[in-house]
């Protein structure tokens, strides 16, 4: 039969993630009754936070869900912009104060990367970011008819960022802008003042947009804070107006409060920026639920006023950490595991290993320990470099420290059985029908 569709050139870049096709094998395999751990994806199991549902419930008794402006209702733009001041402010770092028309609500921080992406980028314009990298970048860019870029970076130095001079030679004519994430996904790093300051420089030199993917603020694993590009100076005053033209900041409620279902993201820049993607909104999803914006905003109030929500998250997320590490020290010792900072995830290096995509196969679908199996994400995905990340996988700390210990262990017990079946592949063996 002829195919006879003729989809558009951005279509045939897009691919469906690895992530999502781990997740629903593992779907279907709860269905058959087994239990899988899924640290293949980075979905809380934390409650959200109180106020949030008790918010919408008031609002939905008005029997009323109306349309709301294309940039964000008022009330959370004004409430965001607080937050992010207080962060700061609270710390007593000096910081960009961020205003109210310095604010776009959109559907989720992928959206508000698409929309951002739609807005400064035309077709073939090149976008930087380092290996390893959130890979959806991938799809948001390609929507735009844009392609990704990548400078390695490497587990075995924490994955810092190369030297100024070695990024540079990744721009080029085509290059719209350098995108970090700090708290990175999937790496856990977060990257120091200098390297801020270090993409900083560069972006000037370009005149290029800095977008600072900062969805994983409050997830911090260690002593080291995350330093925003909201908080860069480059001590000079021209430099910094200049700088000021070309910041992008992209947040989201969907792990700081665990509501990824609700899909509320932020673009946070100045004013002529905002006013051009919130176009692109307009265009695209129109506006954002006003339900679940009035919820988030009754959220954000609540965490400005009583930070325990938050501090009680980073020392859950902690905790995980803290027996994850321990069960790998036990159960995974020739196992490379850089000790992330922040974000919630742990990306696992497996020297032995030439490709690990069969063996996350093979643990999900073939092995089970009492009933029990797990999925992790192989972490080839997240780099643009093919030859990069095949020995490599990530892991959410999704659930709690006794079965972030367990998880562990089951992926031991895997390993040993795997060995044995590629073993026993080797040999002739007769199939019993």
């Amino acid at each position: 039969m002829t195919n006879n569709y003729n989809f558009s050139d951005r279509v045939e870049w897009l691919a469906p993630s690895p992530i999502r096709k781990m997740m629903a094998i593992a779907k279907c395999l709860q269905e058959e009754g087994k239990t899988v751990y899924e640290l293949n994806i980075g979905q809380p199991d934390v409650p959200f936070i109180e106020d949030f549902k008790d918010a919408i419930c008031r609002k939905a008794s008005e029997g009323r869900a109306s349309y709301s402006p294309y940039i964000g209702e008022k009330f959370l733009r004004e409430t965001f912009a607080r937050y992010l001041n207080n962060y700061f402010g609270s710390r007593k770092l000096p910081h960009l104060l961020v205003d109210t028309d310095n604010v776009l609500v959109t559907m989720g921080a992928s959206l508000a990367l698409s929309n951002t992406f739609l807005a400064i980028c035309n077709p073939g314009d090149e976008v930087l970011t380092f290996d390893p990298f959130f890979s959806p970048y991938r799809g948001f860019l390609a929507v735009a008819n844009g392609v990704m870029k990548a400078c390695p970076t490497k587990a075995e130095n924490g994955f810092a960022l190369p030297s100024e001079e070695e990024i540079e030679k990744h721009i080029t004519p085509k290059t719209k802008a350098i995108i970090i994430n700090s708290p990175n996904n999937p790496s856990g790093k977060i990257y120091t003042q200098e390297e801020m300051e270090r993409v900083a420089r560069l972006c000037l030199k370009h005149d290029i947009y800095f977008i600072s993917d900062e969805v994983y603020r409050e997830m911090i694993l260690g002593d080291q804070q995350p330093y925003s590009v909201l908080q860069l100076d480059m001590k000079d005053e021209k430099l910094n107006q200049r700088l000021m033209d070309r910041i992008i900041l992209i947040d989201s409620c969907s792990k700081s409060f665990s509501l990824c279902g609700v899909r509320i993201g932020f673009v946070v820049a100045r004013k002529p920026i905002i006013d051009k993607i919130a176009l692109v909104n307009a265009h695209t999803v129109a506006c954002v639920s006003d339900l679940l914006q009035y919820g988030l905003a009754s959220a954000y109030d609540a965490v400005l006023s009583k930070p325990d929500y938050l501090n009680e998250l980073r020392k859950t997320y902690r905790d995980r950490l803290d027996a994850t590490m321990e069960a790998i020290k036990e159960y995974l010792p020739n196992v490379l595991a850089p000790r992330p900072a922040g974000a919630f995830y742990l990306m696992v290096k497996f020297p032995e290993f030439d490709d690990i995509d069969e063996f996350c196969h093979y643990m999900l679908e073939k092995f089970n320990m009492g009933g029990e199996t797990v999925a992790v994400t192989p972490a080839k995905t997240f780099y643009l470099d093919p030859s990069a990340g095949k020995n490599e996988i990530r892991i959410a700390l999704v659930v709690s420290p006794e079965k972030m210990r367990r998880c562990i262990q089951i992926i031991s017990e895997a390993l040993k059985s795997y060995k044995r079946y590629k073993t026993a592949g080797k040999i002739n063996l007769r199939k019993m029908l």
